[in-house]
């Protein structure tokens, strides 16, 4: 395989990299209150209520359809993982089929996890977009639990839980890697966007979905995909450097020559 897969060092950066961007996204949106400020501006465009809430373009195809799409594509991978034990042309793909059926899984269960522990309100359900509950900025609610489960988005992680197609792509196919991102990016996005307009996630609740889903892609890609550079764990590697090593060795004939 042709790899173009950063080494593990560079995948851990950056999946480091990610989420201090992302703290630092936070902070800035905290301050300026761009949560509120874009959430008020649809809001008013739809005519000061959540207008596309329960449109079937939004509600039905790019919400429940979409998130099937993802479903679909997560059973693709694990038939083909299951195909790669008796298929011999799958079987060299057995390791990157595995990380593209765990990878997404983990991502999305950590999305489904925050959701369900971190207590934060959908826009619809507090005061200013027609709701019951007082509005907070998200820092305030995550110190604060509350009853509230759309932190982070879930439904932008069916999307963004593929950016392992880009890992596994740089893996087996580097060509294809920035298609694989694009078309990643691209589900998360419209997802995202998707439920901000029907008023179930702040700019803020979307950050994080595609934070978490990048760092936790490249960290698995780290332990599941990164070329092992221990030449221990390579005995083929191991033997062309004794051998390498040997033929620069003097010979002990060499010796006798030269003491008489």
């Amino acid at each position: 395989m042709n790899s173009s897969l950063p080494g593990r060092t560079g995948l851990i950066c950056s999946a480091l990299t990610a989420l201090a961007c992302a703290m630092v996204a936070t902070l800035i949106i905290h301050r300026f209150q761009l949560d509120l400020t874009l959430a008020q501006w649809i809001y008013a465009l739809e005519g000061h209520e959540w207008t596309l809430k329960e449109h079937w373009l939004f509600s039905e195809l790019l919400h429940q359809r979409g998130r099937q799409l993802s479903i679909a594509l997560l059973l693709l991978c694990l038939i083909l993982l299951l195909a790669s034990g008796i298929h011999p042309r799958l079987r060299p793909y057995r390791r990157v089929l595995a990380y593209l059926v765990i990878s997404p899984l983990i991502a999305s269960g950590v999305i489904l996890l925050g959701k369900r522990s971190l207590g934060v309100e959908c826009p619809w359900s507090l005061q200013p977009f027609g709701g019951d509950v007082p509005y907070s900025p998200l820092l305030q609610q995550l110190f604060n639990h509350g009853s509230g489960s759309c932190f982070p988005a879930g439904h932008a992680s069916a999307g963004y839980a593929w950016l392992a197609l880009y890992f596994a792509a740089a893996t087996v196919q580097p060509r294809w890697r920035y298609a694989a991102l694009a078309l990643a990016l691209g589900l998360g996005l419209l997802f995202g966007t998707t439920q901000q307009l029907r008023g179930a996630h702040f700019l803020s609740h979307d950050i994080w979905s595609f934070t978490l889903c990048w760092s936790i892609n490249a960290l698995l890609a780290a332990l599941m995909l990164a070329p092992r550079r221990d030449c221990s764990l390579h005995p083929d590697s191991s033997m062309m450097q004794l051998k390498s090593v040997s033929e620069r060795l003097p010979n002990v004939s060499d010796f006798r020559s030269t003491s008489r």
